[in-house]
C-alpha cells in the first residue's frame, strides 16, 4: 500500500509551513568590549572620530553590507558559519536586515527584517526591483517589485553549482555592482565550483577556483574575470575604473586585469598552460615574511615586527576612498581591514610600468578591542565610511567557537556627521546614478575592444588593456596584436605585460604552433619567446613539425638570448616527458655548437634535451620530479603520466604518497584503480577528502571498481565516516553489477534500495519515450509546465529555489536527459537513496505518521510529510519501520494526460525559471 496517493500529492502543492527564526547561540566564551567603548578608544588620524552606527542586538554576524538607492544599509547576517571541524551549521538560518539613519546623526534609527530564509549567506546587493544574494551555493534574486521591503516570493535561483559542501571560509562571496553594470563576486581556493544556470549540463558549466567573476543581470551571462590569489574578501574600483582586490598570505593587494592569472597560495590553475603567474601589486607585506610562517600568528598573535609592518597577513574588506569629504591625502587611498591586527591598513596606488604599484602608508585605524574583526568597508552617502565588525576573538579558520550574538557597524567620520546630500566629489552618488541608468537600459556602452592601433601606444595602461582584450578576439585577429605588443622592449621587466600577452596568445599557439614560431622570431620580450616555445614543445607528439621548425630556427638565431629562451622553453615543456622523438636538425652538429659555445646553463639544457631525444629519462628521474612538491606543476603532472602508463608494482607506494597532494591528489586517486591492494581503501578513506569534491569523486570512482574496495566504502558510509550522497545512483548500480550478494545487502543498508524495473513499467517507459521526442518537447509550453509542477511536484521537490524538501533537489539534477526523468517519475522506487526512503511511525497516542526523516538526534526524530514537518520525542514512538519505497506516487504521468506531460517535461528540461502564465 502506498504511503500517499496521487490525489494527496496534487492537493498539497500550496502547502507552506512557517518556522520561527532559530535563536542564535554562542560556542565561544567571553564577550567583546562594549561597542561605545570600542568607538571611543579607536585610534584614528587627527580630525576623525568613530561612531557606533549599529550594534547588537540590532545587528549580529554582519558578513556583508550594501547601500540601496535610498541611502539605506542592507546587512547580511550569517549565523550558519560555524567553527571547525563543522564549518557550517544549517540547523540555524541567516537573514537580511535593513538599517536606516533617518536624521543623519551617524547612528541608525530604523531597522527592518527583510528575509530570514538564508543558509551559507555571504552577500547582499540591491537593484532591478529586488535583492541579489549569494546563499546555499547559488546566486539568487529575491523580487520586491513594489519596494515595500517584503519579498514577493521565494528566491529565484539564477546560478547554482557554487560549492558549499567542501568549502569553509573560502566560500563564494562579495556581490558588488561594477562600473560596467555587471554584478561582480569572488571565489576562494579550497575547491572548484562548476557554475551555471539551473539545469545547465556539466560540460557547459564554468569551472571556478580562486577567482573574480561577474554576471550580467539582463543578458544572464557568467564570466570569470581573473584567476588566482587565496581567498579574496574585498574588491573595489579606482577613479579610472580599474579593479583591485584584497587577498591573504601571499600578498594583500592585486590589480585585477581581465584574463589575468595571479599567484595561488597552493595548487594549480584550471588552465594547465598558464605556466607563469603575475605577482601582487603591492611592493610590501603587512607581516614578517622573512622570519615567520604565515600561520604562526594564529598560535601566538602578531609579533612586534609583524605588528610594525601592518598586523598580519589576513585582509578582509576593501575600499578605495573617493568620498570627497576626507582630506585630500586620503582621496584614492586603498583601505583594508587587517583581521589579526585589529586595524585598518592603508596603501597608496601609483602608476608603474603598464599597471600600478601599491605603496605602504601608515595604518589608518587601530582598535583597542581585541575582538574587532573588520569585515567590510563602504563609502556613505555623506562621503564618510562605515566598517562592519564580525566581533569575535577567533579568525577565519575559527577553532575556538563562534560568538553569534555580537556584531557592530561603525561609522568613521571626518568633522561632523550629517545626512548625505548629492555631491559631485562623492563617488557614492555617481555610482548609484550610474547603476540606475543601467537598470533603465540607458547605461553607457561597453568600451570598444582595443586592437592593433592600440598596440603601439606609449601609454602602459593602454598596452595592458590591449593585451587583456586579446582574449575576447578571434584567434586569427590576435597574431598581429601580440606581435606588435611583444616588440615593446620597455615592457621586458614589467610585472604583468609579458604574461598578459602570453595569456592572450596561448590558445592561438595551441591551434597553430607554426605561427607561434614566427612570433618568436619577431618578439623582443624573453618571457613571450620562452613560453611560446614551451607550449610548442608540449605538443611534440601531436604536432612534431612545429618543434622541427623551432629547432631549425635555433640554427640561424642571431641572438644568444633568443637561443637561450628557446632552449628554456623546450626544456620546460619536456621536463616531465620520459622520452620524445628527436626533432629534425637536432643532430650532433647542433649539439656540439650549443655545448661548445654556450653558457653553463645552455650546456645543461642541451644535454638534458639530448637525453629526452635519445635513450630517455630514467624512471628514478621522473619519480623525483613527481615527488618534488615545490616543482613545476605541469612537469609533475607530465612525469606522473609518464611513470603510470603501466601499473608497475614498484610504483604503488609512489602513487599512494600523492593522494593528498594539491597538484596530483586527484590523478593519484584515479591511478590507484589499477592496483588490487587491501590497504588502498583505508588510505583513500582515512580521512575522507572533505575539502575537495574532485578528490571525492576520484575516490568513489576507484572504490566502486572492485568488490573489496566497494565493501570498504559502504562500511565507511554505514559508519557515517563518508556521506551517503558521495555515491550516485549510477555508482550504486555499478556496485550492484559487481555481482556480490553480500555487497548488495550492504548497499541497501548503507545507501538505499535498487530494484529491477518490472516489464509493465518498461513498456510504459517506451510509450512516453516515443511520445516525448525532442521536437515535441521543444514545441511544448514550459510556463504551463511550471503550473503543473507547482500542483503535482513542488510539495516534495525544489526546482529553481522553489518547492519542498521532502524529495531530492531537482535544480542540479540531470534534467536534460529524458531517460533520467522518465526512470525517476515512472518507477520512483527503483532507486531510493536512504535519506528519501519512507518511514512509518506508530505513536503512543494512536497516530501513524508516514514521511521521510531529514533530521534526528538521540532524543528526537523530525519527520517531513507532504503537509507538515513534525518533531517527535523518541519516547513517544511505539514502532518504527522503514520501507524500501519512495514517497513519490506511481502513475503520475498517466493521470496528467499527454499535453500536460509534454508541458511538464519542457519545464523540467528548461535552463532557467520561466514566467507563470498570465
Amino acid at each position: 500500500m502506498r504511503p500517499t496517493t496521487l490525489l494527496s500529492c496534487l492537493a498539497l502543492f500550496t502547502s507552506v509551513y512557517a518556522e520561527e527564526f532559530p535563536k542564535p547561540f554562542n560556542t565561544e566564551k567571553g564577550d567583546p568590549m562594549p561597542a561605545e567603548e570600542v568607538a571611543r578608544t579607536m585610534e584614528l588620524p587627527k580630525g576623525f572620530k568613530c561612531v557606533v552606527f549599529a550594534a547588537e542586538p540590532d545587528v549580529q554576524q554582519p558578513i556583508a553590507m550594501s547601500w540601496d538607492k535610498k541611502g539605506r544599509l542592507w546587512v547580511a547576517e550569517n549565523y550558519t558559519f560555524a567553527e571547525n571541524p563543522m564549518r557550517w551549521d544549517t540547523k540555524l538560518r541567516d537573514r537580511i536586515i535593513i538599517l536606516e539613519d533617518k536624521d543623519g546623526d551617524g547612528k541608525h534609527d530604523g531597522r527592518k527584517v527583510f528575509w530570514e530564509g538564508g543558509s551559507y549567506l555571504t552577500s547582499v546587493e540591491t537593484g532591478y526591483g529586488g535583492v541579489w544574494v549569494l546563499h546555499n551555493g547559488t546566486l539568487s534574486f529575491i523580487a520586491d517589485k513594489n519596494g515595500d521591503d517584503v519579498p514577493d516570493g521565494e528566491p529565484e535561483v539564477l546560478l547554482d553549482g557554487f560549492n558549499v559542501k567542501t568549502i569553509g571560509h573560502n566560500i563564494v562571496n562579495g556581490l558588488r555592482w561594477g562600473p560596467d553594470g555587471w554584478l561582480y563576486g569572488r571565489h576562494g581556493i579550497t575547491d572548484t565550483s562548476s557554475v551555471g544556470a539551473p539545469g545547465t549540463p556539466a560540460d557547459k558549466r564554468i569551472k571556478m577556483n580562486c577567482a573574480i567573476w561577474r554576471y550580467h543581470p539582463t543578458l544572464k551571462v557568467l564570466e570569470t574575470v581573473a584567476h588566482g590569489g587565496t581567498n579574496s574578501w574585498g574588491h573595489d574600483w579606482n577613479a579610472n575604473g580599474d579593479l583591485f582586490m584584497i587577498n591573504t598570505v601571499i600578498g594583500h593587494l592585486w590589480h585585477v586585469i581581465p584574463g589575468a592569472y595571479y599567484r595561488r597560495m597552493f595548487g594549480t590553475h584550471l588552465n594547465p598552460h598558464v605556466y607563469e603567474i603575475i605577482e601582487q601589486t603591492a611592493d610590501h607585506f603587512h607581516w614578517d615574511t622573512g622570519a615567520e610562517k604565515w600561520d604562526a600568528i594564529r598560535k601566538g598573535g602578531a609579533s612586534p615586527k609583524t605588528s610594525e609592518l601592518g598586523g598580519g597577513h589576513a585582509h578582509v574588506g576593501m575600499l578605495i576612498y573617493q568620498g570627497g569629504v576626507w582630506p585630500k591625502e586620503y582621496q584614492g587611498a586603498m583601505l583594508s581591514c587587517n583581521l589579526h591586527g585589529n586595524r585598518i591598513n592603508m596603501d597608496k596606488l601609483e602608476l608603474e610600468g603598464c599597471g600600478y604599484v601599491g605603496k605602504h602608508a601608515p595604518d589608518f585605524m587601530q582598535a583597542k578591542d581585541k575582538w574587532f574583526r573588520g569585515i567590510d568597508l563602504l563609502t556613505c552617502p555623506d562621503g564618510n565610511v562605515i566598517v562592519s565588525d564580525w566581533s569575535d576573538s577567533g579568525e577565519c579558520h575559527d577553532n575556538d567557537g563562534v560568538h553569534r550574538t555580537s556584531g557592530r557597524i561603525y561609522k568613521i567620520v571626518y568633522g561632523e556627521s550629517k545626512k548625505g546630500e548629492r555631491s559631485d566629489s562623492n563617488n557614492w552618488w555617481a555610482r548609484t546614478e550610474l547603476q540606475q541608468q543601467f537598470e533603465k537600459g540607458a547605461g553607457p556602452a561597453p568600451r570598444a575592444l582595443r586592437g592593433l592601433a592600440d598596440a603601439s601606444s606609449k601609454v602602459g595602461l593602454v598596452r595592458l588593456q590591449t593585451a587583456s582584450d586579446m582574449q575576447r578576439l578571434p584567434l586569427e585577429e590576435r597574431w598581429p596584436i601580440a606581435t606588435a605588443l611583444a616588440k615593446h622592449e620597455e615592457d621586458t621587466n614589467d610585472r604583468q605585460q609579458p604574461l598578459m600577452i602570453w595569456y592572450g596568445i596561448e590558445t592561438a599557439v595551441a591551434a597553430d604552433p607554426l605561427k607561434g614560431v614566427e612570433l618568436i622570431k619577431e618578439a623582443k620580450l624573453p618571457t613571450v619567446r620562452r613560453l611560446v616555445a614551451r607550449r610548442i614543445a608540449e605538443m611534440i607528439e601531436a604536432k612534431p613539425e612545429a618543434v622541427d621548425a623551432l629547432v631549425a630556427m635555433m640554427l640561424t638565431a642571431k641572438s644568444d638570448n633568443v637561443l637561450t629562451d628557446i632552449l628554456e622553453g623546450l626544456a620546460a615543456g619536456l621536463e616531465g616527458f620520459s622520452s620524445a622523438k628527436k626533432p629534425k636538425h637536432w643532430d650532433s652538429e647542433l649539439e656540439r655548437s650549443l655545448i661548445g659555445d654556450g653558457s653553463e646553463r645552455t650546456i645543461k639544457l642541451t644535454r638534458d634535451l639530448s637525453v629526452v631525444f635519445g635513450s630517455g629519462r630514467a624512471s628514478d628521474e621522473l619519480i623525483a620530479i613527481v615527488k618534488n612538491v615545490e616543482g613545476d606543476a605541469n612537469a609533475r603532472l607530465n612525469a606522473f603520466k609518464s611513470v603510470t602508463r603501466t601499473a608497475k608494482p614498484e610504483l604503488l607506494a609512489v602513487i599512494r604518497a600523492q593522494i593528498n597532494d594539491k597538484v596530483l591528489g586527484t590523478v593519484a586517486r584515479n591511478a590507484l584503480a589499477a592496483y588490487d591492494d587491501p590497504n588502498i581503501p583505508k588510505a583513500m578513506l582515512n580521512p575522507w577528502p572533505g575539502r575537495s569534491e574532485e578528490q571525492q569523486a576520484a575516490t568513489v570512482a576507484t572504490l566502486t571498481s572492485r568488490p573489496s574496495y566497494a565493501k570498504a566504502l559502504l562500511e565507511a558510509i554505514k559508519a557515517k565516516k563518508v556521506p551517503a550522497t558521495a555515491i550516485s545512483p549510477f555508482q550504486a548500480r555499478q556496485i550492484r553489477s559487481l555481482g556480490d550478494e553480500s555487497l548488495n545487502t550492504l548497499l541497501t543498508e548503507a545507501w538505499g534500495e535498487i530494484r529491477d524495473t518490472p516489464e509493465a513499467k518498461k513498456a510504459e517507459f517506451a510509450k512516453w519515450e516515443g511520445l516525448l521526442k525532442p521536437d515535441v518537447v521543444a514545441k511544448a509550453d514550459p510556463a504551463k509546465g511550471r503550473m503543473i509542477f507547482m500542483a503535482a511536484c513542488s510539495a516534495c521537490h525544489k526546482l529553481y529555489g522553489q518547492g519542498g524538501a521532502i524529495g531530492p533537489e531537482l535544480t542540479g539534477s540531470d534534467r536534460h536527459n529524458l531517460k533520467y526523468l522518465l526512470e525517476n517519475i515512472l518507477d520512483p522506487s527503483a532507486v531510493v537513496p536512504a535519506d528519501f526512503r519512507v518511514s512509518v511511525l506508530n505513536l503512543k497516542d494512536g497516530r501513524t505518521i508516514t514521511g521521510v526523516i531529514p533530521e534526528q538526534t538521540e532524543r528526537t526524530l523530525t519527520v517531513q510529510t507532504p503537509a507538515e514537518r513534525i518533531t517527535i520525542e523518541r519516547t513517544q514512538i511505539v514502532k518504527q519501520a522503514q520501507l524500501p519505497i519512495s514517497l513519490m506516487p506511481e502513475g503520475l504521468l498517466a493521470a496528467l494526460g499527454d499535453e500536460n506531460v509534454k508541458n511538464l517535461i519542457a519545464y523540467l528540461m528548461s535552463n532557467g525559471q520561466v514566467e507563470m502564465p498570465k
